[in-house]
């Protein structure tokens, strides 16, 4: 059975668990439950399907200067101004869902003994988990820093009483693991399609190296990227030739690029999706959306990082011969896109049921003028409900997979080669070792798949080639959640000019209305002040009193 089939039966059937004092379930203890291999592989699967979660691939973009959050962004928009505490929701979610996830890693550990099972499938499964293992324990050390830390599942009076691990001693086990399981697991070109989305040697060398990158080790996030890059012994990737396709195709989730997906499924089309996110009414145009709350809306601060096509800086509302990763990120005034097949409306170019495309108007006067104004409901209008800045999201919007209810099985890559070459750039450079030749493999490849003149896709020689790297590392990756990881390692996170350049003008500039006009009730991001780490939740510390507390909370 396809995993994305197997990821589906779970979602039916998942058992919320919470915190660190919850037991596994009494049917996994079973001694002949491990006996079995559909049982084992059921286990498996349930461990990829609580590893990461597309909340969080968006929702972190609210916690970074590419999107401004609205009101009803209340955990995330919380954060970023300073007004969160303890008990914020964001905090004691990330810690939930980390330690389910381990619980349910360990309870099959645990098991490995028992389970009588073919030994070449057994291996590979144990390698996976171990995988697991080290992506969520990385989770927990990138937000929370010293964390309690276990190999194999506490008793309840253990978890109630369990003390932090120093997040250094955490990330040696990290790094052992990602090389012990790279030597373990297939290549990606030698699996077979039905197990497109299990994890491979290069997803193991890739977290590796972007575990390295977080601790700005330049030279061990090299030496891990140079596997993907130089060499084939751990994978065959490359970039697909099409930005946009790359997040419009399903296929492409499963190409060369990916090199870890969050899987989601249908049994067959829209009408039998049955893992879905449905995320992106929070940021598509709200016209095509289901007219809900636009909880995040790129900046113009992100808009302005995309140049023309000949390199220069284009001036805020500028969109022709704009580098090609903007149209297939950013929906912006007078932009066309498609309409959902399964979605009944009556808009320019689509009257009733079918699909077709639509020109969206995100300026108010534009919006007004046109014939169809009383089904258009995409222009800032004094609230949140719409975008607050005159832009939306497109990234990861297919309207051909997209149900009347509004729910997606588009999947998500959460590593791909693209950032793999971003890594290596930015740690040869911060190395003083970046050449012409690093350059050509690297960052030139990226800007001619944006469409870039030959002149801009050269290597630049003498440029401020950091803050080239970080820009183009931005645009590169802009709303997949990265950002907010990049501006905290670059001890950039506290810096206020990051919102008060990314909020209080940007309507003004983007719309021609004034931003806070009469009765508006938007709240101004006008200062940055996210902690670096986050607090280990307030209801984890009242039932363990080991537990210290993060510094500033």
């Amino acid at each position: 059975m396809k995993i994305k089939n197997i990821l589906a039966i779970l979602s039916l059937g998942m058992v919320s668990c919470v915190g660190l004092e919850q037991y596994p379930t009494t049917s996994y203890t079973d001694e002949t439950f491990w006996t079995i291999e559909d049982n084992v592989r059921t286990a498996l699967y349930l461990g990829y399907n609580q590893c990461w979660h597309q909340d969080y691939y968006f929702a972190n973009n609210l916690l970074s200067d590419d999107v401004y959050g609205s009101r009803h962004s209340t955990n995330e928009t919380s954060i970023v101004t300073g007004m969160a505490n303890t008990s914020n929701g964001r905090f004691s979610d990330e810690w939930d869902k980390c330690y389910q996830e381990l619980r349910t890693i360990h309870t099959a550990l645990d098991a490995q003994d028992r389970m009588n099972i073919d030994e070449t499938f057994k291996t590979r499964m144990l390698a996976e988990l171990r995988l697991m293992r080290a992506f969520t324990y990385l989770r927990l050390v990138t937000w929370f820093g010293d964390v309690p830390f276990f190999t194999t599942n506490p008793t309840l009076p253990e978890s109630r009483v369990v003390k932090v691990t120093p997040a250094a001693t955490i990330k040696e086990f990290i790094h052992s693991e990602l090389a012990e399981v790279a030597e373990i697991l297939p290549k990606n070109t030698d699996i077979p399609e039905s197990e497109n989305g299990r994890y491979t040697r290069g997803t193991a060398v890739a977290l590796n190296a972007r575990a390295y990158l977080y601790d700005n080790d330049f030279e061990n996030c090299a030496i891990w990227c140079d596997k993907l890059i130089n060499s084939t012994e751990y994978g065959t990737y490359a970039l697909e030739q099409d930005y946009k396709k790359l997040f419009h195709d399903q296929s492409c989730c499963y190409g060369p690029e990916s090199i870890m997906t969050i899987e989601f499924a249908t049994l067959g089309g829209i009408d039998n999706i049955v893992r879905s996110w449905n995320n992106f009414n929070a940021f598509v145009p709200q016209s095509i959306g289901n007219k809900g709350v636009t909880t995040q809306s790129p900046t113009q601060e992100l808009v302005d990082t995309y140049r023309k096509l000949d390199g220069s800086v284009a001036d805020d509302t500028d969109y022709e011969k704009r580098d090609k990763r903007f149209e297939a990120t950013i929906a912006y005034n007078n932009c066309t896109v498609d309409i959902p097949e399964a979605k009944t409306l009556s808009l320019a170019g689509s009257e009733g049921t079918g699909k077709g495309t639509y020109q969206v108007f995100t300026k108010a006067s534009d919006e007004s003028q046109t014939s169809d104004k009383q089904h258009r409901f995409d222009s800032y209008n004094g609230t949140q409900d719409r975008t607050a800045t005159g832009y939306y999201t497109l990234k990861n919007y297919n309207a051909d997979m997209v149900d009347s209810k509004g729910n997606t099985y588009k999947s998500l890559m959460e590593i791909r080669y693209a950032d793999v070459l971003l890594m290596y750039a930015e740690s040869m450079n911060e190395q003083s070792k970046m050449t012409s030749d690093i350059w050509d493999k690297t960052i030139k490849p990226l800007r001619e798949r944006a469409g870039f003149d030959a002149a801009y896709c050269s290597y630049p020689g003498s440029s401020d080639l950091r803050q080239v790297i970080r820009d183009e590392r931005r645009v590169e990756l802009a709303l997949e959640g990265r950002r907010v990881f990049d501006l905290r390692r670059w001890a950039l996170l506290d810096n206020p000019s990051l919102k008060s350049t990314g909020a209080a003008y940007l309507t003004t500039r983007a719309t021609g209305a004034p931003f806070l006009d009469d009765g508006s009730n938007i709240q101004c991001q006008n200062a940055y002040n996210m902690k670096y780490w986050f607090p280990i939740p307030q209801k984890e510390r009242d039932i363990n009193a080991n537990l210290p507390q993060n510094p500033g909370w």
